[in-house]
């Protein structure tokens, strides 16, 4: 495994929930890293209700590559969500920050992709599809790129409005755009996978449940019965997890003979 990155193509589609539920219940070590442009870190602001200050994360990160410290700073500039396991890069104050991440995003992508060598995965919380500053390296330089859509027709709608621009810069720029999947919201409400993958020509990777008070508790904080690990979100979120993987799997299999072959033409000249 390496980097997953979520994005979407409107506002408010669940990207934040189902990034935070995924890095709960990955399966080595993660860092979970807001890279949403709008502003605010909804985790700071939502799952931790406030308890921890806004004084690490992006911002600081960007003033260590100023720096040419960022390799030495990344942690330094993290908080534990579940001990040491799972940690998080807090997102921006507030959206006038976004403008200095444009320097960021491409030496902080190199900083993401090695912390595969240490056993630690990456998951990104991208936020919307074309905001202007907004995380486009991380994106193609992900292992996996998530588009996540309800499944109602403005969401579906505004989902083909940008994936074909998503695919082709993936193509272009990124690692290819089998790296590219569809990530469900309440499937069914209406629409099914089969239909949106007509729809939009786009592998349909898996479906979160719609359950709300499973999201309440990690949108914002909400308290939860003790029967929490057995929510439809998480059930649902462990299947995405193992899907993931498999993509992953298939994008590197791919990807495998043309290293090779690079690597036979450096060897032999």
């Amino acid at each position: 495994m390496a980097v997953v990155a979520l994005t979407s193509a409107r506002g408010a589609p669940g990207v934040t929930t189902a990034a935070l539920a995924m890095a709960m219940l990955w399966p080595r070590p993660v860092v979970l890293v807001e890279a949403d442009v709008a502003g605010s870190s909804s985790i700071l602001a939502g799952y931790l209700r406030g308890t921890i200050p806004p004084d690490r994360g992006l911002v600081s990160l960007a003033v260590a590559h100023r720096r040419g410290v960022l390799d030495e700073k990344f942690y330094d500039q993290t908080i534990a969500l579940i001990e040491n396991r799972v940690r998080l890069v807090p997102g921006l104050v507030n959206a006038q920050q976004a403008a200095s991440m444009d320097k960021l995003w491409s030496p902080l992508s190199i900083v993401l992709a090695n912390l595969e060598r240490t056993g630690t995965d990456v998951i990104v919380d991208a936020g919307r599809l074309g905001m202007r500053h907004g995380p486009m390296p991380l994106l193609r330089s992900a292992d996996a790129v998530l588009l996540v859509t309800r499944t109602t027709l403005p969401a579906v709608s505004s989902a083909r409005a940008r994936v074909n621009l998503l695919r082709e810069d993936l193509v272009e720029l990124g690692q290819g755009d089998d790296t590219l999947a569809m990530l469900l919201i309440g499937e069914g409400q209406p629409y099914r996978a089969r239909e949106i993958h007509s729809a939009l020509s786009v592998p349909v990777l898996a479906s979160v449940a719609w359950d709300q008070a499973a999201s309440d508790s990690l949108s914002v904080g909400a308290a939860y019965g003790r029967r929490f690990a057995a929510a439809p979100l998480f059930r649902s979120t462990r299947v995405v997890i193992g899907a993931v993987h498999e993509l992953i799997d298939r994008h590197r299999t791919r990807l495998a003979p043309a290293a090779e072959s690079l690597m036979e033409e450096h060897t032999y000249g």
